[in-house]
């Protein structure tokens, strides 16, 4: 039975690498094929998804970029169904990057892809933004998904004086932490950059940067 998949983790922490060793697999060492999709807001890499091992030469060009109109996921999957069975090559699964930015449309309309086109879906996503608010595409995965796991992460907290999971990113600009604005901000855009970092030392650099105090025992 076809299900729809969730894989989430923080930045760092994997979660491309994963998708393109999975099609790397699949077609490689399987003889499948499968689709690759970003949604199109990504536009970190172009058209391609990257992985941040080897300075990004670990990369493979997605089939096409995701648009977050209702019906336009399913329509698109499943024309591209009836032309790759009619070319004799049909795919057996579909892989998303980025998964977070996809639509609440685009989310449902991968339910039904699962449901009616019995084709699995694995989605790689991010849980929250830098400023801890559930994106759209996640929380609706995390809704609809009938299998969710945590990517096994190598995203160690950057500011801990012991080695601590990262359970979260956290925005600089220009080497400056920052707790608001866009929530759609892609690196390498003016001098962004997110780091993983564990919950207390996020909460300690909010609360310093929001003038926040709390008693402490």
């Amino acid at each position: 039975m076809a299900k729809l998949f969730l894989r989430y983790a923080v930045m760092n922490a994997g979660k491309s690498t994963q998708l393109l060793q999975i099609a790397y697999d699949y077609e490689k060492n399987n003889g499948k094929h499968v689709l690759c999709l970003k949604p199109q807001v990504d536009t970190k890499a172009d058209k391609y998804i990257i992985s941040r091992l080897e300075n990004g030469i670990i990369k493979r060009k997605a089939d096409f970029l995701t648009q977050p109109q209702d019906g336009w996921m399913y329509n698109k999957i499943l024309s591209e169904k009836l032309a790759a069975e009619k070319r004799g090559k049909p795919f057996s699964l579909i892989l998303i990057d980025e998964a977070q930015f996809m639509s609440k449309e685009n989310v449902f309309d991968l339910a039904r892809i699962v449901t009616y086109l019995k084709i699995p879906v694995i989605c790689f996503a991010l849980k929250v933004d830098a400023f801890g608010i559930p994106f759209e595409g996640s929380s609706y995965l995390f809704g609809l998904a009938q299998d969710i796991e945590e990517v096994t992460t190598r995203a160690i907290c950057r500011f801990s004086d012991t080695p601590k999971k990262a359970t979260i990113h956290l925005r600089t600009v220009d080497g400056v932490p920052v707790f608001e604005g866009d929530q759609v901000s892609i690196e390498d855009d003016r001098e962004i950059k997110y780091i993983p970092i564990c919950l207390s030392q996020y909460i300690k650099r909010y609360d310093t940067a929001k003038g926040i105090k709390r008693t402490k025992l």
